[in-house]
This record gives C-alpha cells, sequence and structure tokens, in this order.
C-alpha cells in the first residue's frame, strides 16, 4: 500500500486528514441520529474554538521561544481535543474545551526538556481538565472521548487501520489492542467488568490505538520499546484498578492518565539514549553531488546527537509565513558516524518543494532536529556476513554504518551493492572507495528496472552469490524497489523464511 501513497502524505498529514474525516463523520451522524451526543452546532462551535484556541497559544509560546509552531501539530492537537472534552453545548463544556486546548498547546513550551516537549499535547490538555473538574474548579468538566460513540466505532475502525497501515505502527497498534483486550477479558473473569463487547462499543479504543499512541515525539524510538509502550497503556486503560493517593484523591487509570503514564516512559527512555533533546542545527554547506541530489552539512549547537549508525531523524525548519498545508519538517537518514557532525542527503523533485528549495538555495541556515529512531541498525552479530543492497539515495543509513564499522576497522565481511537509474546518479564515491580499500565488498550498479523494482534481480543473485550461513541482509530505497528486492532475497537465501528477522528494510518514506 505504501507505495501508492502520493509523497505529500506524511505522518502528520496523515493523522490529521484521518482526524479531518472522523469530524465529518460526526458531523453526519449528529444530523442524522437525534440520540447522538451532539447536534451539528455544537460540534461546529467546538471545532472553530479548538482550532483558534491552539493557534494562538501555539503563536504566543513560538513568539516567546523564538521558534515558529509546527504548521500542522497545533491543528492536530485542536482536532484531538474536540473529540475528548465534551462537545460545546453550554458555558462550562465551552470554558473546559478552551481550557484544555490552551492548557495544551502551551504544555510544548512549559513542560519541555532542553526544547523537546516530554507529554503529547492532547494529552496534557485532557490531563489539565481531569485534574481541575476533580478539584471541583468553576465547572471545569471531565474528558468524555465522545469518539467512542457507537455511530462512530466502524468509521473509527476503518480510519484507524489506514492510519495505521500508513504509518507503519502495526507492532504498535496490535502490542496494545493485544494488551488491552487480554485485560478486559481478565477484569471480565475476575471483578465482572461487564462483556467485552460492551466495551469494544463505549472505549476509545481504536482511537487511542491509531491517533495518539504513534504520535512520534511521545512515543519510543525504536520497535522493541513502543510495543511495550503500547502493552503498558493497554494494561492500564483497562485494568479497572484505582490507587487512594490521599484520603482526598484516588488515582483512577481513565485513557488520559494511562496515556500520561505512557508519555512519561518514553521521556525515561529518551533519557537514557540521549535523545531527550531538541538539537539546534546550523547548516554550513548544501553541495550537489549528483543529478537532483545534494548534501547537507551541519554543525550542532553542543553536542552532536547520539543515533546509532542508519538510523532517522527529523528535521524541520519551521516558518512564520508557512500555511497550513506546507510540510515544515522531513525525515532523513543521518550519512555521519555516530559523534559526527550531522550529515543528510536528499534527491529533490523539479522543480524542489518549498522546504528543499529553501536548504538548496541557502535561504534557510538553520534547522531543528526534532526525533531520532528506527531498528535499521547493524546486527551486532560478529562473524555473521552482511550485505547491503541500496536504491539511489537509500544509500544514506548504510553509509552511516559503513562509516561507522570503517572507523572500528569491521568493514571485512560486508558487501555493498548500490543500484542506480544512470551513471550520473552516484553518490558518496570517495567513501565507497575507501570502504572497498579497507576490505568491504563494494559494486555499484547502473541497472534503471532494478532501480525501479521491476527487474533485473538475477543480477544481484551474481553480485552476492553463494548466500554466507547466518547472514544479515539491509535493503533500503523506495518502497517498490524495498519490496522487490525483498522478494529477490528471500529466493536466493530461503532460510530467511525460517528467520525473518535477518531481513532488515528501511523503515521509512524519505525518498
Amino acid at each position: 500500500m505504501n507505495r501508492l501513497l502520493p509523497s505529500w502524505l506524511t505522518g502528520h498529514r496523515t493523522v490529521l486528514l484521518a482526524l479531518v474525516l472522523l469530524l465529518a463523520a460526526a458531523f453526519v451522524a449528529a444530523g442524522v441520529d437525534d440520540e447522538f451526543v451532539a447536534v451539528p452546532g455544537d460540534l461546529a462551535v467546538s471545532a472553530a474554538l479548538a482550532l483558534v484556541t491552539c493557534y494562538l497559544v501555539s503563536a504566543l509560546g513560538g513568539l516567546l521561544v523564538r521558534v515558529p509552531p509546527g504548521a500542522d501539530s497545533w491543528a492536530i492537537t485542536a482536532l484531538i481535543l474536540v473529540f475528548v472534552m465534551p462537545p460545546a453545548a453550554d458555558t462550562a463544556t465551552t470554558v473546559s474545551l478552551v481550557i484544555a486546548c490552551a492548557a495544551g498547546c502551551a504544555s510544548k513550551y512549559v513542560l519541555a526538556w532542553r526544547r523537546r516537549l516530554i507529554v503529547n499535547p492532547a494529552v496534557a490538555g485532557a490531563v489539565t481538565a481531569y485534574a481541575l473538574a476533580y478539584a471541583g474548579v468553576g465547572e471545569v468538566t471531565f474528558p468524555t472521548w465522545w469518539i467512542a460513540s457507537e455511530q462512530l466505532l466502524w468509521p473509527m475502525a476503518v480510519i484507524g487501520a489506514i492510519v495505521v497501515t500508513v504509518l507503519r505502527r502495526w507492532p504498535l497498534a496490535l502490542a496494545f489492542l493485544a494488551t488491552a483486550l487480554v485485560t478486559m477479558w481478565i477484569v471480565r473473569e475476575t471483578a465482572d467488568g461487564g462483556e467485552i463487547s460492551m466495551w469494544l462499543q463505549s472505549s476509545p479504543l481504536f482511537f487511542v490505538a491509531a491517533i495518539m499512541l504513534p504520535e512520534p515525539l511521545t512515543a519510543p524510538p525504536t520497535r522493541g520499546l513502543r510495543m511495550l509502550y503500547g502493552a503498558g497503556v493497554g494494561a492500564l486503560m483497562y485494568c479497572q484498578q484505582a490507587v487512594e493517593v490521599s484520603d482526598a484523591y484516588t488515582l483512577e487509570f481513565v485513557p488520559e492518565i494511562a496515556l500520561l503514564i505512557g508519555s512519561l516512559f518514553t521521556f525515561a527512555v529518551r533519557l537514557g539514549d540521549g535523545s531527550a533533546r531538541r538539537s539546534r542545527l546550523t547548516v554550513t554547506a548544501v553541495e550537489s553531488t549528483a543529478d537532483r541530489t545534494h548534501l547537507v552539512r551541519t554543525v550542532p549547537a553542543g553536542s552532536a546527537p547520539r543515533f546509532r549508525p542508519g538510523q532517522w531523524a527529523t528535521v524541520s525548519a519551521p516558518t512564520w509565513s508557512a500555511p497550513l498545508w506546507q510540510r515544515s519538517r522531513r525525515v532523513f537518514s543521518f550519512a555521519n558516524a555516530p559523534g559526527q557532525a550531522p550529515e543528510f542527503s536528499f534527491t529533490a523533485s523539479d522543480p524542489a518543494s518549498p522546504w528543499k528549495a529553501g536548504l538548496i538555495t541557502g535561504r534557510t541556515t538553520a534547522l531543528l532536529l526534532d526525533d531520532i529512531g528506527g531498528d535499521f541498525v547493524p546486527h551486532g552479530r560478529a562473524g555473521a556476513a552482511t550485505v547491503m543492497i541500496a536504491s539511489g539515495i537509500g544509500i544514506t543509513p548504510m553509509l552511516s554504518m559503513v562509516r561507522a564499522a570503517g572507523e572500528s576497522g569491521q568493514l571485512a565481511g560486508i558487501t555493498l551493492i548500490h543500484v542506480l537509474r544512470a551513471a550520473g546518479r552516484e553518490v558518496y564515491g570517495d567513501d565507497l572507495r575507501l570502504a572497498r580499500e579497507a576490505g568491504a565488498e563494494v559494486h555499484v550498479l547502473i541497472a534503471p528496472e532494478l532501480a525501479a523494482g521491476t527487474d533485473g534481480f538475477e543480477q544481484l543473485h551474481q553480485l552476492i552469490g553463494e548466500p554466507s550461513p547466518g547472514a544479515h541482509y539491509y535493503l533500503s530505497g523506495t518502497p517498490a524497489f524495498v519490496d522487490a528486492a525483498a522478494a529477490a532475497v528471500r529466493r536466493l537465501d530461503p532460510t530467511l523464511r525460517r528467520n525473518p528477522l535477518r531481513l532488515h528494510r528501511d523503515s521509512f518514506l524519505g525518498y
């Protein structure tokens, strides 16, 4: 499915579009069903208030810290809170929604560690409303998560499945769903917790799985930790347990509290691996390295970002004048080895997008490194051969691995095959030459059909030769190339069917 997606459909835009479609479904349900939780007028007021409040608070926060807010993140926070807080039907619900939105967007600047947010802003807003309502402050109302209305169950399930597929977050979603269902069953069997079907129809199960959990800045950076994060939130949300904190307060694991604990778990993980910060990067040079391909050299403010070879980075360049529909961030692989100044490569279309054009022309001189993650990293098994197959600029994460292996003198046993559509597209020639001289087996192959993922895979068989027992294979490039190359490698090495973890694929669409 991912190969069919347009290039403009990023993760944030996918979530934003999903929320808009869900809001449209809610308007339809409100118009045709008298028993729906809200009427169309209340929904319209809620959406308008949430969007205006989130925009104004985000703009004010951006002015104070001198960083423009993300062009789409404030809108996502607003629409999430529309579904979490009660519809604006009276003064109390209207004020509660405004408070939740203001607190959520303010949390990006207040609840931050080294310029990086700690808690999902929508969760921060919902928890603020929950705390004020619990304390009896004014007429603030509790979050109701009315997205769990029975009329929206199927739209949420279908849209949610599409979102998770586009974001490639099925392991996270399935870990959450499986743990939640098991917890529901345990509660039903041990504490008469009601039928599971009732919980499915009256709790925000699918909304949390598809919209809340995948938020990249408050989810762990690797697959295993994300699954643990999802499982933990699923267990907490449905355990039906309460903790007596004091005579006046009992902590119940409602969805916003479970998600708050999940965000804090992620923050602890980020502190441990050194990625709990938002780094400023100064662009020192943008070099043309091949046809429509450019290398971006940067210098970080402070120490070099910590990452593993092959991982990706979310890089942003927000501007005050950027409209909502213009992207302010990109996902790139690190080209450098850990400990070095960050370098990224990209291939631009003709004409280039406004974001990339800013770098190419020199207008953009400052970047923000928002996030680091990914599982496309060296396997670490001593003695096991490594075969890397890349198409075009997909060689970038492999270059990071090769540079790191070269620093430690471990290039022997690495086979690198770089497939190109044309001779003018070759990049990193000096690095590949040095790797070859240091013991790596390096091949540059001009094969347009192979690079496109349509034909020519017998050439890969000839270059790889007889599979080495226990070899790990790394594939990187466009989705079409990676899918076709994976099938070809499995034919070459049938043992991969018994041990598929030896086949590694790049995990983003940054090409």
